[in-house]
């Protein structure tokens, strides 16, 4: 049998008989009938941007899967900042680092805009302790006077 004068499948077919590994380079060997990917091997997902179009409740069950991401991640990075904290105050050093919080700060303002800070401050409240979970504030820090963690 001529391997080569035969259709894709059928020389897939054909190879089996010498084995997987035939099977697996016949495979590769055969041309894609698919268009070459645009996007880079190692682009990330795109994140997909909710319809303009949709419903409320479609919206809000878009918020709700985000807020569940957020609230995941906030997690992690409670974990992540506790340990800091335990590593400076079981070298000696102090719990909280002033500047530390500032970047932070000034990141989000940067990210998110003149709330921003509000945002970074209301972590960084939590992740010390200073604040419990899901605790409501209604005063508000300056951005002159920064908050401390173990960031």
């Amino acid at each position: 049998m001529d391997v080569r004068s035969t259709s894709s499948l059928s020389r897939r077919a054909a190879l089996t008989g010498f084995g997987g590994v035939a099977l697996l380079a016949a495979a590769a060997c055969s041309p894609s009938m698919e268009k070459p990917s645009d996007k880079p091997v190692n682009a990330p997902a795109a994140v997909p941007t909710p319809d303009p179009n949709a419903s409320i409740a479609e919206q809000r069950k878009h918020i709700d899967e985000l807020d569940q991401k957020i609230i995941e991640l906030l997690k992690q990075r409670g974990e992540a900042s506790a340990t800091v904290q335990r590593v400076r105050t079981a070298s000696g050093g102090a719990k909280t680092d002033p500047s530390r919080e500032q970047e932070i700060i000034s990141r989000y303002q940067e990210g998110l805009g003149a709330n921003g800070s509000n945002v970074a401050k209301a972590i960084l409240d939590v992740d010390r302790g200073t604040q419990a979970a899901g605790a409501t504030s209604t005063t508000t820090t300056t951005a002159a006077t920064p908050t401390s963690s173990g960031h």
